[in-house]
């Protein structure tokens, strides 16, 4: 495909798991401030942004928002709070053939990496430090940009613009994800979706909702590249 591409990518249960580390520390956050207990067991938030996730808490559980000032302490709180959770977590783990794939693909100058995730920017860079991830996302859209999905994912594509000096037709946006929520929010910008059935979600559920590819994981590379256009011998 001729042009540069920008590949947007989700980061919970596509890039690393935690092991539990960022819903243990969000609920501790809102025992801790709210006084909720086991706040998110009354939600699922597989693709959800970290504003969506509490402001759909606090409806469930007294009828209303959380307001600025308590949105301000939560999320404090939980940012103090996920640095020692991770170090706690056994089982965090790059998913499989990430890091092959990060590796190449920066070294693609066609290729442009950034985020598109749900996370606050503190804790999706918290996250990815243990895996020393961040040096292949020098931007992205985030939770802290803004609730809604579809809209990170623009301001995403507009810092990317900014950065390469140039405009990027929606065909040139690849937005990779493991929820339908990624691929739905993909498709609202026009862009592209790759969906990685590393979450809760199968290859199978995954496809129903119409990516342009769906695979099991990133070890998939023949397919994955065939999609974006590059051999692995390039």
């Amino acid at each position: 495909m001729p042009g540069p591409q920008l590949l947007l990518f989700d980061l919970d249960a596509t890039l690393i798991r935690t092991g539990g580390a960022g819903l243990r520390a969000m609920n501790r956050a809102f025992l801790e401030v709210m006084d909720w207990p086991d706040a998110l067991g009354r939600i699922s938030p597989a693709g959800r942004t970290d504003p969506s996730i509490a402001r759909e808490i606090s409806r469930k559980i007294r009828g209303r928002d959380m307001t600025p000032a308590e949105l301000d302490r939560f999320f404090s709180c939980y940012l103090e709070l996920l640095p020692a959770e991770l170090a706690q977590a056994d089982d965090y783990q790059v998913l499989p053939g990430i890091e092959e794939f990060l590796e190449q693909a920066a070294g693609k100058p066609e290729l442009i990496l950034g985020l598109g995730t749900g996370n606050l920017e503190a804790g999706a860079r918290i996250k990815l430090e243990p895996a020393k991830l961040n040096r292949y996302f020098a931007f992205g859209g985030f939770g802290s940009d803004t609730e809604d999905r579809p809209t990170l994912l623009r301001i995403a594509v507009e810092r990317a613009q900014a950065r390469r000096g140039q405009t990027l037709s929606p065909w040139q946006v690849v937005v990779i994800g493991d929820t339908p929520h990624d691929i739905h929010a993909g498709r609202a910008i026009q862009a592209r979706t790759l969906a990685v059935a590393t979450g809760p979600f199968s290859t199978e559920q995954l496809a129903a909702h119409q990516p342009d590819l769906a695979v099991a994981d990133f070890t998939e590379t023949g397919k994955v590249r065939a999609f974006l256009g590059f051999s692995k011998t390039e």
